[in-house]
């Protein structure tokens, strides 16, 4: 008999976990972008990942996403026919929100929490002085100091549970990205 509970057969997600300690999968993950020759914008394409050793890659994962700024902001800074685009750090906020989510459902039905609702809001303050050479990448804590999240749970959920939602937003993938340090590589060479 299989447990379906929000969409997700908990039998394969326990075996999943499980063959996850003997055999650990590693997600190959990336993103490219390619600048649109002005100033400020650029477009990002994602589409293959590895998953183990196996290539996947089919038409339908290919995502474009157009990024740049907020129209206001364009003109203050002088672009030439400004346009409003998704922002880099609102992508990544969101980013945070949606992996939130997705790691608060995935494990609250392991835990026995029944979610009717569940809403995440992420807000930081930026300083764009580093973006734009006023200060120095030494100064990125300061110019984003905090990044603060709310989680918004709806249904019968009981303070102890409560308490399991908040340890899970702690397993979020993109959260640890933004809360733990990571060692991250730059190259530069020629195309």
């Amino acid at each position: 008999m299989t447990t379906v509970v929000k969409g997700m057969d908990l039998e394969k997600l326990e075996a999943f976990r499980t063959s996850l300690e003997e055999n650990p999968v590693i997600l190959g993950l990336g993103a490219q972008g390619v600048w649109e020759g002005h100033s400020g914008r650029s477009t990002v394409h994602i589409g293959p990942y590895e998953l183990g050793d196996q290539h996947i890659e089919r038409k339908t994962r290919h995502y474009t996403i157009p990024y740049g700024a907020w129209k206001e902001v364009e003109e203050a800074i002088g672009f030439v026919g400004p346009t409003d685009r998704a922002e880099p750090v609102e992508m990544a906020l969101g980013a945070v929100a949606a992996c939130l989510v997705n790691s608060i459902a995935l494990n609250a039905p392991r835990h026995g929490i029944n979610l009717e609702g569940l809403e995440i809001t992420v807000h930081a303050d930026v300083d764009p002085s580093v973006l734009f050479e006023v200060k120095g990448p030494e100064s990125h804590t300061s110019c984003i100091p905090k990044i603060t999240t709310e989680v918004k749970v709806r249904g019968d959920i009981t303070d102890e549970q409560l308490q399991t939602i908040e340890k899970l937003v702690h397993y979020s993938p993109v959260h640890g990205m933004v809360e733990y340090a990571n060692t991250v590589e730059s190259r530069v060479e020629r195309a």
